[in-house]
């Protein structure tokens, strides 16, 4: 249930963020970057996405925003993950408009994941599923997290006021929690950014993809 803009990542959620990134150059893609993510195809092609049937039917989702991403254009980047159970069923990569600050870049991958998870919870419930656990959104930013929980709104929030609003609501109905996880762990970061050579083995390892081999 890929929820990605761009083909090529349907089944591929680890080159979701590289695709994006060539994807603002369709009209001259430069032709380093094609042959990268290719040459990576070529020694993963037997990757795939793993969907075990013991796995069990609860929701939990990580995200993050990467303020001022792209030097060429000062825009953002989200990025999220929903897993059920040990399952990966919808992922984003996504440039978004310029961002005044880190904390409305971050605030607004928040309310995109939760109106993800929302959809997903719906989904669910129309399957038959129990949904009525909150579904735990893993943040690493304990400030954006303060904000999300505490009612008052300072100068500093206004321009964000309506992520914030939509995010609290679902928060205070229990359709989400916000537990906190180390940055190290947060497996958003994917999609939202260049990450060194082992950053990006060690994420990808935790998007549910196993090793297929023909017979």
């Amino acid at each position: 249930m890929n929820n990605c803009d761009y083909q090529p990542v349907i089944t591929r959620p680890d080159i979701g963020h590289a695709v994006q990134v060539v994807n603002q150059f369709v009209t001259a893609p430069t032709a380093g970057a094609v042959l990268r993510i290719l040459r990576y195809l070529r020694g993963t092609q037997f990757q795939s996405l793993l969907f075990p049937s013991t796995s069990s039917l609860k929701l939990s989702a990580y995200s993050n925003g990467s303020w001022d991403s792209d030097p060429s254009d000062r825009k953002s980047t989200t990025g999220f993950c929903i897993f059920l159970g040990d399952s990966l069923i919808s992922w984003k990569s996504k440039k978004r408009d310029v961002s005044r600050s880190s904390t409305e870049a971050e605030y607004r991958a928040i309310a995109v994941t939760t109106c993800e998870i929302v959809w997903l919870s719906w989904l669910l419930v129309d399957m038959g599923v129990d949904v009525s656990q909150p579904t735990p959104l893993h943040y690493d930013n304990k400030s954006v997290m303060q904000i999300a929980k505490n009612s008052v709104f300072h100068e500093r929030t206004k321009h964000i006021e309506i992520n914030c609003y939509f995010t609290r609501q679902h928060l205070q109905l229990g359709t989400i929690s916000l537990p906190f996880i180390p940055s190290a762990l947060q497996i958003a970061d994917i999609f939202t950014k260049a990450l060194s050579t082992s950053r990006f083995r060690f994420l990808s390892d935790k998007l549910s993809m196993l090793i297929v081999i023909a017979l």
